[in-house]
């Protein structure tokens, strides 16, 4: 990748999606309808998502087996470029996805190889990539995030940060997103707090970040930076499966953000490409 553009500091799993009738209960066995492997894991998600946007260069770590060399073609194919993506040995990544008629999913993640992804690695790679925009977010280790955000604030360049699934993040590295990526219960959980005010959210958040946007399904995204505050509106479609629409949305934002566009256009275009995926079939998208 040519400098400029996004790189996605992030995770690579195999999707193994379950369609079933409803979510188990503890104890209780559902019979499933089908099962689908995929490519997937938050980080390819955004990459593939900013891909269609402009260069993106995807940094990450899989198994040597047919799962990492499937996700690796998969990005590859997609655009991405998967130059420092390396192949360590054990196991690749797995996600087990249960899908349910209405579009929802419930979601069990084995990081395995995404675990061992380490910081000098990471650094390095950012160095010969030169990226813009740079996309992290938590289904890999503390320290990588880290490193990525201090890179970012050594470069000079723009840190997106989807602490997603929520964790304790430095408060150095909350302090250098622009933006911090966050749905309503990620918010409630790095606040304390269970509030709903999506708006009292984003303004209470930008406090620690240089920006926020926390998203709200159908009812949009609320984005700050300081005192400042816009709603995007949501969008009402037909739900066909939910599964990567907060990565899409991370990965397109960063996208636009890398092409130049203000965080609210970002943000507003972010939207409408969750907005068009779950309408689809992960197959179809």
């Amino acid at each position: 990748m040519t400098p400029g553009g996004v790189a996605v500091v992030g995770s690579a799993n195999l999707d193994i999606v379950i369609a079933s009738p409803r979510r188990p209960a503890g104890g209780e066995t559902v019979m499933g309808s089908s099962v689908v492997e995929t490519p997937g894991g938050k980080g390819a998600n955004q990459a593939l998502a900013a891909a269609r946007i402009g260069p993106t260069a995807f940094i990450g770590q899989v198994g040597s087996d047919a799962a990492g060399d499937l996700m690796v073609a998969a990005m590859s194919a997609a655009g991405v470029d998967v130059g420092h993506v390396l192949a360590a040995g054990g196991s690749s990544g797995r996600a087990y996805i249960t899908l349910t008629p209405d579009g929802e999913n419930s979601i069990i993640v084995l990081p395995l190889a995404n675990s061992e992804l380490a910081a000098v690695r990471v650094t390095a790679a950012l160095d010969d990539t030169q990226p813009a925009v740079v996309l992290c977010q938590l289904e890999i280790p503390p320290d990588v995030v880290e490193a990525a955000a201090d890179w970012c604030v050594r470069r000079a360049a723009r840190f997106v940060l989807n602490p997603s699934p929520v964790a304790t993040v430095a408060e150095r590295v909350l302090a250098a997103a622009d933006p911090l990526i966050v749905n309503r219960g990620e918010a409630q959980s790095i606040l304390g707090t269970d509030s709903e005010d999506d708006e009292d959210l984003a303004l209470r958040l930008a406090e620690r970040a240089r920006s926020v946007v926390v998203t709200a399904g159908p009812d949009g995204a609320v984005v700050a930076g300081g005192a400042n505050v816009a709603r995007i509106p949501g969008a009402r479609v037909r739900v066909v499966d939910t599964t990567g629409a907060g990565d899409t949305f991370a990965g397109a934002l960063a996208g636009h953000l890398a092409a130049a566009r203000p965080l609210t256009e970002a943000a507003r275009l972010a939207n409408a490409e969750a907005a068009r995926i779950i309408q689809l079939p992960r197959a179809a998208r």
